[in-house]
């Protein structure tokens, strides 16, 4: 920089302006005249008074006369303190004749100043010069007259506005040659503890600063010549062996980057915080190109600090050489004492070098000084700030940094300035601080890394490599000759090359300074932007340093240097950098050292949290996870292959690190003690996972496991296997996943590591995460994720094993101690009743053994009634519990006696996990082993109403006067209308009932028949009436015979006749002769009629004998048809409804009985029947996607990109068909992203015919004709790609109750196989003549006009108003630009609640890597911070393949909205929103009636 101009150095150190003649006298009479003279000018000064005399000195010659004397008296010995003080006050009198002067100043001094300053700073020089033996108490008087003159010149400098220029370089010398005088030697200790040159040490700080601050006053009144700055820099070298000087070249560094900073960037630009102190160091007026000159020309004051690593280097000065000459102890210069400070002299000079490079990356930091930090901290340690180590200093160092960005960046905004202004933090809180969740994120504006490296790479590279011995192979380039800097030669190498390749044991000394550059040098490396370049050379030097860093052995290991390495170096395996593979395997040397133990085995970084390392080592993990199988066998070099010597080069492929990495995963998971942690490790698991699934399915790989279970073998019994998992396996400290690594093949599939994860994720559930809320959400996310892994074969016995483990983890929770009970707990067993809910659903054929389904239904009845109906038995189960605890639990048989439920009390845990556990038991019974429904996974509704039904009845419309539907209550909660008319074409006379069933989980239409055989006979009812079963009609039957009939036998005439028998009159004897003749004529009658009857008899015999046989007029005849039911009363009565009981009203309560009518005459319980049909039965959620291209920064530029596909990348549409199935929002049943589309479907008339748009980069699917959707049997999710055409429908879109609703159904078959939609025998549809583009063949089927129907109600949106995005990024930088503001108002889903104006926003940035796979960026703003953190399996930083990043992305934004649901305390889950809605019903149109009036209306007929 200056190698053209003349070093200043020689002349200062032989200028001999500091003699006097009185030197050439003896010493008695120079001492003797300069006493008697120096006190009697003091006593005319008058020094205590404003007012002095005036100076006797007249003229030049009698000041420059008196001036030789005072140069003498000011080099005397400092038992002559008081003359050397007189002559101090002299010379600090006469010099404010620079300013203002004094009476006392000579008229001479007082015209020309400046001549005379420039004699009496050479003059002064003399006091700063050591005296050889003096004691403590005149050293320190020494020490105070050299501040009274330093604070007069500082004075003099500052004010005033005279100093010449020769004046100022005489100044600037004087402070060079004072500094030199007092700092060049080494300090020595002698016997009592004080050294020879303490006056050196009394003064090192203040000297120093004031000859910095002064020089800095110079660069802004004076500009220094080029030959000073190079006098400077020359002379510096001797001082580094002083703390001092470092700790002034990073002050004015910290001072002149920040200013600098500021003018380059702009105030918006993330700023070095610098105590105010510091900061006034630089003068005020200085203009910004004076700054930029000043920076780099200090930047470089102390040459190369690497040399503070070399004592031999720093000892080559002609001090340490006569000190070596004189003093037998010291053999060589670099054997003194004093450079044993040099190793933390060595990282103070990093540790600033750092934060100067923090500062360019654009790492908000806050700077203090030394004392500042220790004062604030009470145990007189430096308190530990919030920042790597590349920023913060630890105890004792004169720089204390503290920074935030490596922590709080991605927070939000306001967290950055919380974080600033509290910069000194407590030690307990130095964890929090340093959580790595998100992240270093640099200034999006930060200057390339080519840029900075130019600047101090040189420095940083070799100190990275300080005390290492370098291998053979790399010794080429290391012989070359060093920079010292851009402009710097330099004389010496900081490395030493072992030729021999032998074991190397590396020198630690220096390892301190050694660690921060290595942090430093990660830092630049991995701030490096999308598409820049960085040069070779730096490439190469860099992963040398980071070989030597990453060695694990024990002779090689540098813990602070590894520690350094791993914490700065999260982000290096996701920043693209050309050829970074090549370190993954150390990097995964290095990680299975650290997660591999809880306690370090090497020493640590002093700032840095053993939690802390490990968690940027988890980030690490996080990705690397997809390499394997990305890379497959792509071979990674070893970068100690010679590149011209192929016999030498060793190589290994990714895929041989598979089974490493898993394994990896595996035992950090099982150790880590860290929430964060380990919920980090939990999204890795489930990336493994469905990563190495998906793989082997896309490559048709079966590989059948060692001990393969068919399902006939589950459905037979595995209980056998895996009943009380627990019981068998001892405790869970001791269970499978210790059984791991008996079988380490078993990692290698899917179907192995599918075991190993769930049995290692819920042993530790059940022992070490039970009571951590995050940990255990995470964990049962990640279980929830692993049953909708597809693998092949299944591994059943291990889902069996799952089940039940989970189902015991419930059972856990609820019985825990009341105190335990809050509302966290409560929704870890909600979120685990839904989890179970998920693998009952996926894996139905579990229920098919008894124990497995026993044990379901027994932790069901458990979240309903709050017990078990069985009695426990005294055997139990020992659980370990970390910290030596044990739980005991209750085991449960199959065979022990159960406690009926009318004998229990009701007492769940809460009503959420009641909730909870009715919704897993309504879904055994509806959709396990039926899922998805005939209508499709749309919706788990029937698609079929009252206008649908009646469309295919005898009435084909509703008539004006009523309903022909019945509508009862059932318990308070179901809702039954009943149609009494056969549908379509069906003319069985049968009684038939189509029975429309609204209860808490949804509708459901069934049609019902009361049938004499079953419909396998394929023979109709009628065919069963018109012919019945009757024996053949035959003529001759029997024998005919002629019998007359008596009223008593013939032998009562034989019985001879008793006197009793006679005493009874005849009739003939008792009647007169008038009666006689009555009686003749009635005798008469008698035998008339005798004969008629005779005549009559055979007359009927010979006409019966003249017809045919038989007669069709007395022939039976079948009955007529009946063709009027009332099957509604059939109905309730055969299905046990329809009782006295269940009319009679409950005394004292306002519940109504069992059964209720409801009043169809009043037309508004119709619109509240459309309203309950609005609420569906599952969770709804929405996610929009964006695609942003590099540099775009509003709306307008982002939503045009996805208008056509050739403004997107391909993965982007890959990413997009993987996320789920398109549907057209006009035939679809479920949620389609906004309400007023929502749960409905259209008629084809009402369907315009546009064509669907093609060659779309995803505007396709925003809504107006298509979404994309997802669904399983408890979420639906709608993802939207927002564009400009369809932005009106997103921002203001109302739906009108005029508005004719949608009245179509139709189902898609989407990615997942969905059955046909529900079809009527009388009428089935026809596929469409045209489908959308990319989506499957559609069912449609004519369920007929279901009338208007409302949107679904604001006020039945009760819960949190979670936005999800999905944002696209081409350039990963444009993360810190996306704007928010605007987005939020144009994604609107018309669910939003009008009371809540701030919502939490959770943001999923995506990127493309150069090496195919996609960096995620996790961003949440929440409008409250809350104690659920983001959910998993996506974490911040985590790198996926392709094949995954749909799968992930969607099970991120699902978890993410349940743990918003979870926390919410408003929301209320659909089913129960519906059984509200029932009961409302219920209240407003109940028909209060008496038995008797029951039963009147019930055998009325309705209107048809």
């Amino acid at each position: 920089m200056y190698a053209e101009w003349a070093s200043l150095q020689d002349e200062i150190h032989y200028d001999k302006g500091n003699q006097s003649v009185l030197h050439k006298f003896p010493a008695s009479v120079g001492r003797d005249v300069a006493c008697t003279v120096v006190k009697h000018i003091a006593q005319n000064l008058s020094i205590a008074t404003t007012s002095g005399e005036p100076s006797t000195l007249e003229d030049d010659k009698d000041v420059k006369w008196t001036m030789e004397v005072l140069c003498y008296g000011l080099g005397l010995p400092l038992v002559e303190h008081t003359t050397i003080k007189d002559c101090i006050n002299v010379y600090c009198e006469w010099l404010t004749a620079l300013m203002t002067p004094k009476p006392c100043v000579p008229r001479s001094v007082i015209d020309d100043p400046n001549p005379f300053a420039q004699v009496m700073l050479h003059h002064l020089l003399n006091l700063f010069k050591p005296r050889q033996e003096a004691g403590v108490d005149l050293v320190n008087r020494q020490a105070i007259l050299c501040h009274r003159v330093l604070r007069t010149i500082e004075t003099v400098a500052k004010e005033s506005n005279i100093l010449s220029r020769a004046t100022w370089e005489t100044l600037l010398r004087f402070l060079l040659a004072a500094n030199d005088s007092l700092l060049s030697p080494p300090t020595e200790k002698d016997d009592t503890g004080l050294s020879s040159y303490d006056i050196g040490d009394h003064l090192c700080e203040r000297v120093l600063s004031v000859l910095f601050g002064i020089w800095l006053v110079a660069c802004t009144k004076c500009f220094p010549s080029p030959s000073l700055w190079k006098t400077f820099r020359n002379m510096c070298l001797f001082w580094r062996h002083h703390e001092g000087l470092v700790h002034q070249w990073h002050k004015v560094n910290f001072a002149l980057t920040s200013r600098l900073m500021r003018n380059m960037y702009g105030p918006d630009y993330p700023e070095l915080v610098i105590i105010e102190d510091d900061s006034q160091i630089i003068p005020d007026g200085m203009t910004n190109e004076c700054i930029a000159q000043t920076w780099f020309r200090f930047l470089h004051i102390v040459q190369n600090p690497v040399d503070l690593c070399h004592p031999e280097i720093i000892s080559q000065t002609p001090k340490f050489l006569q000190y070596a000459l004189t003093n037998q102890a010291v053999v060589e210069p670099s054997q003194h004492e004093c450079l044993l400070k040099l190793p933390p002299i060595f990282h103070k000079a990093m540790k600033g070098v750092s934060v100067m490079v923090n500062s360019f990356l654009g790492i908000p930091q806050t700077v203090k000084s030394e004392g500042r930090a220790a004062n604030q901290t009470p145990t007189g340690k430096a308190a530990t700030p919030s920042t790597p180590p590349g920023q913060r200093k630890p105890a004792g160092n004169p720089i204390a940094v503290f920074a935030g960005s490596l922590t709080q960046r991605a927070i939000s905004k306001e967290s950055k300035i919380a974080v600033q202004k509290s910069v000194v933090t407590a030690p307990n809180e130095e964890t929090q601080l340093l959580s790595l969740e998100s992240r270093c994120q640099f200034a999006p504006a930060r200057p390339h890394c080519n840029s900075i490296l130019h600047l101090f790479s040189a420095w940083l590279f070799d100190a990275a490599l300080a005390g290492v011995k370098l291998h053979s192979c790399h010794a080429a380039p290391v012989k070359a000759q060093r920079r010292t800097s851009s402009f710097i030669e330099s004389k010496h190498s900081s490395v030493s090359v072992d030729q021999s390749d032998a074991i190397m044991i590396n020198d630690n000394t220096y390892e301190a300074g050694r660690a921060e550059a290595c942090g430093t040098l990660c830092r630049i490396f991995s701030a490096h932007k999308t598409g820049e370049d960085i040069q070779t050379v730096y490439y190469s030097r860099f992963y040398i340093i980071m070989y030597y860093g990453l060695q694990t052995d024990e002779n090689t290991i540098s813990g602070e240097v590894l520690s350094n390495l791993l914490f700065n170096s999260c982000d290096l395996l996701r920043v693209d950098l050309a050829g970074v593979q090549i370190l993954v395997p150390y990097i995964l040397n290095a990680l299975e050292l650290v997660l591999t133990s809880n306690t370090p085995n090497f020493k640590l970084c002093d700032q840095i949290p053993y939690v802390e390392l490990r968690k940027a080592c988890v980030h690490l993990l996080l990705s690397m996870l997809c390499l394997p199988l990305h890379f497959k066998d792509l071979e990674i070099k070893d970068i100690l292959s010679h590149p011209d010597d192929e016999d030498c080069q060793k190589s290994i492929s990714f895929m041989s690190l598979k089974v490493r990495i898993i394994d990896l995963l595996q035992k950090a998971l099982f150790l880590e003690t860290d929430s964060n942690n380990t919920q980090m490790l939990l999204g890795g698991l489930m990336l493994v996972v469905q990563d190495l699934a998906t793989s082997e399915q896309a490559e048709q790989i079966t590989l059948q496991p060692q001990h393969d279970i068919s399902d006939t073998d589950v459905h037979a019994d595995l209980s056998g296997t895996s009943v009380g998992t627990s019981s068998t396996d001892g405790s869970y400290q001791d269970t499978s996943y210790h059984r791991l690594h008996h079988h380490p093949k078993d990692q290698d599939t899917a179907y192995g590591l599918f075991g190993q994860a769930t049995s290692l994720v819920c042993n530790r559930l059940m022992s070490s995460w039970i009571s951590d809320l995050n940990t255990a959400l995470a964990a049962i996310e990640l279980l929830a994720g692993l049953a909708k892994v597809s693998i092949k074969p299944p591994n059943l016995l291990m889902c069996k094993r799952t089940v039940k483990w989970i189902c015991d983890f419930i059972a856990n929770q609820c019985n825990r101690h009341a105190q335990h009970h809050t509302r966290d707990l409560h929704s870890v067993i909600v979120a685990t009743f839904k989890c179970l809910q998920l693998w009952l659903v996926e894996h139905s054929c579990l229920l098919y053994d008894k124990d497995c389904l026993h044990i379901v239904l027994e932790v069901v009845e458990l979240g309903i009634s709050g017990s078990k109906s069985q009695v426990k038995v005294t055997e139990t189960q020992t659980i370990k519990i970390r910290d030596n605890k044990s739980v005991a639990m209750s085991k449960n048989r199959v065979s022990d006696p159960p406690k009926f439920k009318g004998d229990k009390q009701l007492m769940p845990a809460s009503m959420r996990v009641k909730d909870a556990a009715e919704a897993v038991l309504t879904c055994i019974i509806d959709q396990v082993g039926a899922f998805p429904p005939p209508c499709g996974p749309e919706s788990l509704f029937s698609l079929l109403d009252e206008r649908s039904l009646l469309k295919y009845a005898k009435g084909s419309a509703l008539p004006e006067q009523g309903t022909p539907f019945r509508y009862f209550v059932i318990d308070n909660s179901i809702i039954v209308g009943l149609l009494e008319q056969p549908l379509g074409n069906i003319e069985d006379p049968l009684p038939t009932v189509t029975a429309l069933i609204r209860g808490p989980f949804g509708r459901h239409a069934w049609t019902m028949q009361l049938r004499h055989a079953p419909r396998a006979q394929k023979i109709s009812s009628r065919a069963h009436l018109s012919e019945p079963s009757r024996p053949v009609p035959m003529e001759n039957v029997g024998v005919r015979h002629n019998v007359k009939n008596r009223f008593y036998p013939e032998s009562v005439d034989k019985i001879p006749l008793c006197k009793a028998d006679k005493s009874i009159p005849t009739l003939e004897s008792l009647v007169s002769e008038k009666e006689a003749v009555e009686i003749d004529k009635f005798k008469g009658f008698i035998e008339k009629q005798i004969c008629f009857e005779k005549e009559v008899s055979e007359r009927s015999r010979k006409e019966k004998e003249k017809t045919a046989y038989p007669n069709p007029e007395t022939e039976c005849k079948q009955p007529q048809i009946t063709h009027e039911y009332q099957t509604a009363r059939l109905f309730l009565s055969h299905y046990g409804f329809l009782s006295l009981e269940t009319l009679k009203e409950p005394a004292n309560t306002s519940i109504p009985p069992d059964l209720v009518m409801l009043d169809t005459t009043n037309t508004a319980m119709f619109t509240d029947m459309e309203s309950l049909d609005s609420i569906p039965s599952r969770d709804n959620d929405t996610v929009h996607i964006f695609y942003v291209k590099p540099g775009q920064k509003t709306l307008t530029e982002i939503l045009s990109n996805v208008t056509t596909s050739s403004r997107v990348q391909s993965q982007f549409l890959e990413f997009l068909h993987s996320l789920g199935w398109p549907v057209d929002v006009r035939r679809h049943a479920g949620w389609t992203g906004h309400i007023s589309t929502s749960w409905k479907i259209m008629d084809s008339e009402e369907v315009d015919d546009d064509d669907y748009q093609t060659g779309t980069g995803g505007s396709l699917y925003n809504g107006r004709q298509q979404v994309l959707y997802w669904a399983d049997v408890s979420s639906e999710v709608a993802f939207v790609v927002p564009s400009p055409d369809a932005t009106h429908l997103r921002m203001n879109t109302t739906f009108s109750d005029s508005e004719k609703s949608p009245t179509r159904s139709t189902v898609n078959e989407g990615y997942i196989n969905k059955p046909k939609s529900l079809l009527l025998d009388s009428n089935k549809g026809d596929r469409s003549n045209r489908d959308s583009p990319g989506s499957p063949p559609e069912v449609q089927s004519n369920t007929g006009n279901r009338g208007k129907r409302q949107g679904r109600q604001v006020a039945h949106m009760v819960g949190p108003d979670t936005k999800i995005f999905a944002v696209w990024l081409e350039n990963f930088e444009d993360h810190e630009n996306f704007p928010l503001g605007d987005i939020q108002s144009m994604t609107s889903t018309g669910q939003e609640q009008s009371n809540q104006k701030e919502k939490d926003v959770y943001i999923i940035f995506i990127h493309a890597l150069q090496n195919g796979l996609f960096r995620i960026h996790m961003q949440g703003h929440e409008k409250n911070i809350t104690k659920m953190t983001m959910a998993i399996p996506l974490v911040d930083g985590m790198v996926v393949s392709r094949r995954t990043l749909g799968t992930l992305v969607r099970q991120t934004a699902i978890n993410i909205c349940r743990r918003k649901r979870l926390e919410s305390e408003s929301y209320q889950p659909p089913h129960v929103r519906r059984k509200l809605q029932i009961q409302d019903i219920v209240n407003k149109y109940r028909c209060k009636m008496s038995e008797a009036e029951f039963f009147t209306a019930l055998f009325q007929d309705v209107p048809k």
